[in-house]
């Protein structure tokens, strides 16, 4: 069963990451690359193996993640200690196992609600957005680090002016320093740069729960009872094959138990929070990432003020020439 988005937003969100990534695939093979390489060789041959082995385990563990259960109806144990009774499901739903708003679904061990696939992150899938992330946070660094040497013969060479520039490429179409081409490619280097941050702030995320054992909303809550270990914690993730997943999407990993019962340290009693709005752990990352965009705005507005300044320079000493004339 596909699980697809629900919101119109998420729709445009699953369409961005579907033929965004296709997109950028083209872009590197078929316009940055030729810019290196004038005939296909060797360099070229690895760099269509890394590419498309990224493309592969990108979109494949977002297939998996979309089409994987993780719904606290399809659960058949009895319930236990630490189960609550979910008003909008009308079923009990196990420790750790909160309802999303969006979805309409009480989620096993949820973490939090993808925006991009539209379906939450929890117990079953889990692993396959952990891999996702790590696959298009490299994917990120690679391909920035591919562009930046065409961004910089595209400038002709580099100048202080291009940070500013890359920051606000609108200001300098506006004011006729750059073609229609150069404003394009620099807004995709801009645009490169602000999703390589983001996909960081996401794996960072991930990579805390491989230390700490907590789900987002544990994190918020302070709730340390379920971590048992470094060796352990992957395990409870990825499943019996452990960090190899991270490998091939497709590996069988059987998973530690059925999502209803977890090691306790036994320090408290967690209760489970049904009202907990979904994506507030996914908001206040898309918050972290919308103040980084606020700092680049104010180097945008500084970058805009230069140029201004720069114009009137310009109209003042042509005044001055002028008058020296007469």
């Amino acid at each position: 069963m596909i699980h697809l988005p629900r919101k119109h937003y998420e729709w445009a969100l699953f369409f961005f990451f579907w033929f965004g990534g296709l997109w950028l695939l083209y872009f590197e093979m078929f316009i940055v690359s030729p810019h290196y390489h004038s005939s296909w060789n060797n360099t070229m041959t690895l760099h269509t193996i890394i590419a498309s082995f990224c493309a592969l385990n990108i979109y494949t563990n977002m297939f998996m993640m979309i089409t994987t259960d993780i719904r606290c109806k399809q659960v058949t144990s009895s319930p236990g200690m630490g189960w609550v009774f979910c008003d909008k499901c009308q079923i009990s739903v196990p420790p750790r196992s909160h309802h999303c708003k969006i979805c309409q679904e009480c989620i096993l061990k949820r973490d939090h609600h993808c925006f991009f696939s539209g379906y939450c992150v929890g117990y079953f899938n889990h692993r396959y957005f952990f891999s996702m992330v790590v696959y298009m946070t490299f994917a990120a660094f690679y391909c920035n680090i591919y562009n930046w040497q065409f961004f910089i013969d595209l400038k002709g060479g580099f100048t202080w002016t291009i940070i500013p520039g890359l920051i606000a490429p609108h200001v300098g179409l506006m004011l006729g320093f750059y073609s229609i081409n150069e404003f394009i490619l620099t807004a995709h280097t801009f645009a490169g740069l602000i999703l390589n941050v983001l996909f960081v702030i996401l794996l960072s995320s991930q990579l805390r729960y491989l230390f700490t054992g907590q789900l987002s909303y544990e994190r918020k809550k302070g709730i340390k009872d379920y971590y048992v270990g470094v060796r352990k914690t992957p395990v409870e993730l990825f499943g019996s094959a452990g960090l190899w997943v991270l490998v091939c999407p497709l590996m069988t990993s059987k998973m530690p138990g059925d999502g209803t019962a977890f090691r306790h340290r036994g320090r408290k009693k967690v209760q489970n929070s049904t009202d907990l709005h979904c994506g507030r752990e996914t908001c206040n990352l898309f918050g972290n990432f919308f103040q980084i965009f606020q700092i680049f705005s104010i180097f945008g507005n500084l970058f805009q003020i230069f140029k201004i300044f720069q114009i009137f320079q310009i109209f003042q000493r042509k005044a001055n020439q002028k008058t020296k004339k007469r």
